[in-house]
C-alpha cells in the first residue's frame, strides 16, 4: 500500500518513538493513503514553517502486526 506523510522535511525513516508532542491522536507519525490531503497538510506545515511543502511517500506492508492503526471510510456529504 503506498502511503504519504505531508511536512516541510524529507523524512527517509519514520520514527514512531520520537513524536516531538502529543498530536490528535497520540504520539505517532501520521500517514495517509489521500494523496491530496497529504499536500495540504504539507503546504500547512510550510507555511507556519516558512520552509518547502514536502510530500513523502513510502510503500507500507499490509502486515499492520504490532501498529496502532486509525481508520476511517470515506464519507460523502
Amino acid at each position: 500500500m503506498i502511503v504519504y506523510h505531508g511536512s516541510s522535511l524529507i523524512v527517509t525513516h519514520p520514527d514512531t518513538n520520537h513524536s516531538y508532542r502529543s498530536l490528535d491522536f497520540g504520539k505517532g507519525f501520521y500517514v495517509t493513503s489521500v494523496k491530496g490531503q497529504a499536500e495540504r497538510w504539507a503546504r500547512r506545515k510550510a507555511s507556519l514553517d516558512n520552509g518547502k511543502a514536502i510530500v513523502n511517500q513510502y510503500r507500507m506492508s499490509d502486515d499492520m502486526t504490532g501498529l496502532h492503526v486509525k481508520t476511517w471510510s470515506s464519507v460523502k456529504i
